[in-house]
């Protein structure tokens, strides 16, 4: 199996000559990442973590772009990129926490995970986003802020393919009374949400006993909300074990 990072929480999946795509999702202007919606196209199976904006605002576009592809996600994504973003039903695929579904040479399982504890926006954090070369994104972010709502429907996939097997999670959470699965060949850590990423982390790394921890949505995508994430403190708690994805490079597990 092969990993290829786009950015966000953008990853592609590739099984023989099968792909499939998590939360497609175009950069803003400022950002780092250079992905554009074009990368995102010639996809037959797309699969959504959460209803939040860097996760699904996208998608009608993509669909607009690829009229066969189907997108597979929970109640909440489902209703509103019906309802919000009019893509078709017949572009949709409803899943529910526990199925187990099979395509392009993956088997995927869904938990139902949780979402970060998003840091509150306060006075000097508001001031800097107004003094960023990145402020004319303010008006766009604040309205696809506000146009998405993840409703407690924040999915933990579970990706086997080739003998190997990856657990995807949508946001550095995870449910108390859950029962995960463990050792995985491999984790991808969304490394964000929280004021401090650390410790949540290391909760989770401890939790379900992964082989390996690549990390994810730590980069600057939609600016000035988002700045890099200091990866160095949580690199020196794990020395060799946990890794920062780099954009479009390919990650054998």
């Amino acid at each position: 199996m092969e990993l290829i990072w786009h950015g966000t929480a953008s990853i592609e999946a590739r099984c023989g000559e099968g792909r499939i795509l998590f939360d497609p999702f175009v950069p803003f202007r400022g950002s780092a990442v250079k992905t554009w919606i074009g990368d995102f196209d010639g996809f037959s199976q797309l699969f959504v973590t959460h209803c939040h904006f860097d996760h699904v605002r996208d998608l009608p576009e993509l669909v607009k772009r690829n009229p066969g592809v189907l997108i597979h996600c929970t109640r909440a994504a489902y209703e509103q990129l019906h309802k919000k973003g009019r893509i078709p039903e017949q572009n949709l695929s409803l899943l529910c926490f526990g199925d187990e579904i099979s395509v392009n040479g993956f088997t995927i399982r869904l938990w139902h995970g949780k979402h970060a504890v998003l840091p509150k926006a306060d006075a000097a954090r508001i001031k800097a986003w107004f003094k960023s070369p990145a402020r004319g994104n303010i008006p766009l972010m604040l309205r696809e802020f506000f146009r998405w709502d993840e409703k407690d429907e924040c999915v933990y996939y579970e990706i086997s393919a080739e003998g190997k097997t990856v657990a995807l999670m949508g946001s550095m959470n995870l449910r108390d009374e859950a029962d995960y699965p463990t050792g995985a060949d491999l984790l991808i850590l969304p490394y964000n949400g929280w004021p401090d990423n650390l410790p949540p982390a290391k909760r989770i790394i401890e939790r379900l006993k992964p082989k390996a921890v690549v990390l994810d949505h730590w980069d600057d995508t939609f600016p000035p909300l988002t700045t890099p994430v200091d990866l160095e403190p949580v690199i020196r708690a794990y020395p060799g074990f946990v890794t920062p994805m780099v954009w479009n490079q390919t990650v054998h597990v």
